[in-house]
C-alpha cells in the first residue's frame, strides 16, 4: 500500500512539473556578440520575441544586426548597427554573412537623389529591374548606391530595392487596411483590405506611404507602408489607438509611375 502511495506520488510530481514548464515562456540565453545581416527587403525588430510585440524599427535588405541573444524558439534579439535601435526578430530572416552588394529596384519606378530626403533634388529615373551598387547607408532607411546604367551615385530608400528582380509582393498585417485615392488619412477610402490581402508595390512616397495595386482585383491605391508584412500573419497586428481631436495628416506629393521608354 505504501509503494502504491508513493508511486501516486512520484507520478503526480511529475505531471506538476511538466505542467509549469509548458506554462513557462521561451528561455533566452546569452551569445557571444556576432553580426547577422537581414535578409528579406523589409522587417521589422519588435520589443519581444513575438509577431504580436509591438514595433521599434524597420530593417530592410543589407541592414546589420550584432546578436545580443537568442530564445529557444527561434527569435534573435540584436542591435540595429546604422542606429542602435534594440529588438526581436525571427532568425530564419537574417545570414550570417554579408548580402551581395547589387541590388534591383523593386517598384514601379524612383528617383535617384542627390541626398537621402524626397526633398532632394532628382538626378534619375530608374525603373523596376535596374540593378544598382550599394556604397552606404543612412540611419533613417535611405541607401546610397550607384546606378548600374549610368554610374551615377545618389540615394534612395531601401526599400524600393529588392535582393531579386521582379515585383515585390506584401501582405496586410492588421484586421483591415484602407486602400486610400492619395497618400494621406485625409484621401477617399477606395476600399478596405481585410487580414493577409496580398498587393504589389508600385513605388514609395513621402512620410511612410506605399502605391499598391491589390490582388487579383487590381484596384491600385495608397496604403500605409508600416501597417504590410513581407509573408502572411497567424494573427492581426494590434494597431495604436486614435487621438480624439488629432488632426489628420496634410496630403503630401508623391511620385507617380511613370511609363517606361518606348525601345527605339
Amino acid at each position: 500500500m505504501k509503494l502504491r502511495n508513493c508511486v501516486l506520488g512520484l507520478i503526480l510530481i511529475i505531471l506538476g512539473l511538466a505542467l509549469v514548464s509548458g506554462c513557462e515562456p521561451p528561455r533566452s540565453y546569452p551569445v557571444a556578440p556576432s553580426y547577422y545581416y537581414v535578409v528579406p527587403a523589409s522587417s521589422y525588430l519588435r520589443d519581444c520575441p513575438s509577431y504580436d510585440c509591438g514595433i521599434v524599427a524597420q530593417v530592410f535588405s543589407g541592414d546589420r544586426l550584432e546578436i545580443l541573444d537568442r530564445n529557444e524558439v527561434g527569435w534573435a534579439r540584436g542591435r540595429l548597427d546604422r542606429s542602435g535601435v534594440i529588438g526581436w526578430i525571427p532568425g530564419d530572416l537574417l545570414s550570417s554573412g554579408p548580402l551581395g552588394a547589387t541590388f534591383y529596384v523593386a517598384t514601379t519606378n524612383i528617383y535617384l537623389r542627390e541626398c537621402a530626403d524626397y526633398n532632394c533634388r532628382q538626378l534619375e529615373l530608374l525603373y523596376r529591374g535596374d540593378r544598382v551598387d550599394k556604397i552606404d547607408q543612412d540611419y533613417k532607411g535611405w541607401w546610397r548606391v550607384v546606378s548600374q546604367k549610368s554610374r551615377i551615385t545618389g540615394w534612395i530608400p531601401a526599400s524600393a530595392v529588392s535582393t531579386r528582380p521582379g515585383a515585390p509582393y506584401y501582405y496586410v498585417a492588421i484586421s483591415s487596411l484602407a486602400l486610400r485615392a492619395g497618400p494621406s488619412t485625409g484621401n477617399r477610402a477606395l476600399t478596405s483590405l481585410p487580414l493577409n490581402t496580398q498587393v504589389e508595390l508600385l513605388g514609395m512616397g513621402p512620410s511612410g506611404w506605399a502605391q499598391v495595386r491589390e490582388l487579383p482585383g487590381g484596384m491600385i491605391g495608397w496604403v500605409a507602408f508600416r501597417y504590410l508584412e513581407t509573408f502572411p500573419v497567424s494573427r492581426p497586428r494590434p494597431t495604436p489607438a486614435k487621438r480624439k481631436g488629432a488632426p489628420s495628416p496634410k496630403e503630401e506629393p508623391a511620385e507617380s509611375p511613370a511609363k517606361a521608354p518606348k525601345a527605339m
